[in-house]
């Protein structure tokens, strides 16, 4: 900051001294030269700060989003801010509990699910408290359509901390930043995968008299939209 006063100390004292031995023509166009160079500056330094503040939008592959809905004894909370779903175990019901993972960039959509964290930590096993045993739908989505639908039933948080990620290399001298997230970790009694799009195309089956069975072999998928 005092390095950028002292050039434009020295700056503003060059132009004086041009000025006192400038004629008048030429002062008017020095002048017109100054006041486009400040006004071009000005403009590259609004370009970067809106570039700066830009929201950040996350490179996701088939542009594939999560959705999740929280459904609390007194409160439902809905968001979009979760970056990374895990199923971590249940798909053998016999052996294994229902449990997932969902991590992203702190939000302030979450302020139910936060409170849950808090409440949990404060009521250690003690399961009967607002924020205790509630149910949860996460969503896979491509655009309009969703994917998959996963629910979960009498779920606690079994585990919640806040990490920072960054380049290890390059983290503290590029622009590449520091990202702080959230990791949650569920662990449930119940566990529903539902899969839409078969019962998106079910429907469309009904609707046209004709189900998939009754499909010949020479018919193909686009017969049946023609």
């Amino acid at each position: 900051m005092l390095y950028r006063l002292n050039i434009g100390i020295v700056i503003i004292c060059i132009i004086s001294r041009l000025l006192k031995i400038m004629t008048r023509q030429k002062k008017i166009i020095f002048a017109s030269v100054i006041i486009s160079a400040i006004i071009s500056f000005g403009m590259v330094q609004t370009q970067i700060f809106a570039e700066e503040t830009d929201e950040i939008k996350y490179t996701k592959a088939s542009e594939i989003a999560i959705h999740t809905v929280f459904t609390f004894r007194q409160a439902v909370e809905t968001s979009d801010s979760f970056q990374v779903f895990n199923q971590v175990s249940g798909f053998d019901r016999k052996t294994e509990s229902p449990t997932f993972k969902l991590e992203g960039i702190m939000d302030y959509s979450r302020a139910h699910l936060y409170e849950a964290a808090d409440v949990t930590f404060q009521r250690g096993g003690d399961t009967q408290h607002n924020y205790g045993q509630f149910n949860v739908d996460v969503y896979l989505q491509q655009g309009n359509l969703t994917l998959r639908h996963f629910q979960y039933e009498d779920c606690n948080i079994s585990d919640y901390k806040v990490d920072t990620l960054f380049d290890k290399e390059e983290g503290w001298n590029s622009n590449k930043g520091f990202a702080t997230i959230d990791i949650f970790e569920f662990e449930c009694s119940g566990y529903k995968p539902n899969n839409p799009v078969m019962e998106l195309l079910k429907t469309t089956y009904d609707v046209n008299g004709q189900s998939s069975l009754d499909l010949k072999n020479t018919q193909t998928w686009t017969d049946i939209y023609k």
